[in-house]
């Protein structure tokens, strides 16, 4: 579905992604993962066609969207690692918002925020307070449900549940696959490490903007006791402490 050949991006002497390749199949879960400077956000940016690569090319569907952007825009979801709601607006105000930013039609508008508000599990008056008034994880779960409004193919994740509660980040790992089962293709990007291994289906391991690994989990996690964790310990080289 999306390909990666090669693809730099460097500022003046900063190598932020250097030469990175792989592949993400349609219908299933994407982690990437690495520490803060591994070169995650740089990648995210391209991919979802905010900036250009200096090198290299990115396909969707066989196609350069380095090229032609539009080609991926329609088809895109994107959810941002930091919160882009506006907290005066009422939840259903914002829904209401990006799904004319997304140019859903009018006249399923309402039918889109229905179901949106189904799979991120807010109720019509959890939808009339403001957006101001709602914890982490309802902000979170809300930032979801607005990049799905035009039922994307793709859903691109920026760490979905940085800064929430444990109960909040279990919710959102259920909806991530509930998305999933709908037919979405999904890249999730973040740095816990358990999280990626419970959800995602392939993995890619980011290191100072390169690539260390990148395979399905059955493969990468195949000896006894291997877990996501230890494996990236190993790759870049530092010993794992308790």
């Amino acid at each position: 579905m999306l390909c990666l050949l090669d693809v730099k991006k460097y500022y003046k002497n900063n190598k932020a992604v250097d030469g990175i390749s792989f592949e993400i199949q349609k219908g299933e879960i994407f982690g990437l993962v690495g520490a803060n400077g591994a070169g995650k956000s740089t990648t995210i940016s391209m991919l979802t066609t905010m900036i250009k690569p200096d090198d290299g090319d990115i396909l969707y569907h066989g196609k350069s969207i380095v090229k032609n952007p539009k080609i991926i825009r329609s088809r895109l979801g994107y959810v941002p690692q930091d919160i882009s709601l506006y907290l005066s607006l009422s939840g259903r105000d914002n829904l209401v918002f990006w799904g004319n930013a997304y140019h859903v039609p009018k006249n399923i508008l309402d039918e889109r925020i229905r179901e949106v508000s189904d799979i991120i599990g807010f109720t019509k008056d959890m939808l009339k307070q403001k957006t101001a008034a709602y914890s982490g994880g309802m902000k979170r779960r809300l930032n979801i449900g607005a990049a799905l409004l035009h039922r994307p193919d793709f859903l691109v994740l920026d760490e979905p549940t940085v800064g929430i509660d444990l109960i909040a980040r279990n919710q959102i790992l259920d909806f991530v696959k509930r998305i999933n089962t709908k037919g979405t293709t999904i890249l999730y990007c973040g740095h816990y490490m358990e999280e990626v291994e419970q959800i995602c289906d392939s993995v890619c391991i980011l290191d100072k903007g390169k690539k260390l690994v990148c395979g399905s989990k059955k493969n990468l996690l195949s000896e006894p006791d291997k877990t996501l964790e230890k494996l990236y310990y190993e790759l870049v080289g530092v010993k794992q402490t308790i």
